[in-house]
């Protein structure tokens, strides 16, 4: 399904989120991440449909996923944006809050190759114009290692706890964000670094019934 626990997101994520100063050249893309939430405001908070345990270690999560522009100007995202290269689990929201965290994955979650291309023109239809206010939403599920470390072993989750993930939302290693930002400046803002999803609080219980997650 969608789990992969590798830390191969290290080389994927370079090539979706590129930093770079300087003109491209033939052999690249000129690219700038990190800018986006000093010109635009857009938020991603999750609503839990569905908990379910696939095991004693990993927890199957189905989740709507709610992009609001709650900025001034008109943004512009990624229909697809649901890639998850980093996710992370606290006791409490003040823990959130102050990023201390029980479980902190470094993982690669369904990785859909369709969703990575090498066409140098994204196409506009794949993208959601949003203006101020407005919610894009749509429902996704996820798999997650509720492992928490203890040292010399580890136990599951249990009680209150509470989520966050990064999502990426550029999918175009060979286009570059600063071009298509510019060419679409008229329509909008547009959005391509990754987004951290507000704390969600969620409660495994003791007897959650195990499900075949296959």
């Amino acid at each position: 399904m969608k789990f992969v626990q590798l830390l191969v997101v290290a080389c994927l994520t370079c090539t979706v989120m590129v930093n770079a100063q300087t003109p491209s050249d033939r052999s690249g893309v000129e690219m700038t991440s990190g800018q986006d939430a000093y010109l635009a405001n857009l938020q991603l908070n999750t609503d839990l449909i569905k908990l379910e345990a696939c095991s004693r270690e990993i927890l199957r999560f189905t989740l709507r996923l709610n992009f609001t522009n709650k900025g001034k100007n008109v943004v512009i995202l990624d229909k697809k944006s649901s890639e998850i290269p980093r996710y992370m689990i606290s006791r409490s929201l003040k823990d959130a809050i102050k990023k201390k965290y029980e479980i902190e994955g470094h993982v690669l979650i369904g990785l859909d190759p369709a969703r990575l291309t090498d066409d140098s023109v994204p196409e506009e239809s794949a993208f959601v114009v949003l203006k101020p206010g407005e919610v894009y939403s749509f429902v996704e599920v996820f798999d997650f290692d509720g492992r928490v470390d203890e040292g010399s072993h580890d136990r599951p989750l249990r009680g209150l706890n509470f989520l966050q993930f990064v999502v990426l939302t550029w999918y175009y290693p060979r286009a570059s964000n600063t071009k298509w930002r510019d060419q679409w400046q008229p329509k909008g803002y547009l959005w391509s670094d990754p987004i951290t999803s507000n704390p969600m609080p969620f409660v495994v219980e003791k007897n959650t019934p195990v499900i075949d997650c296959r």
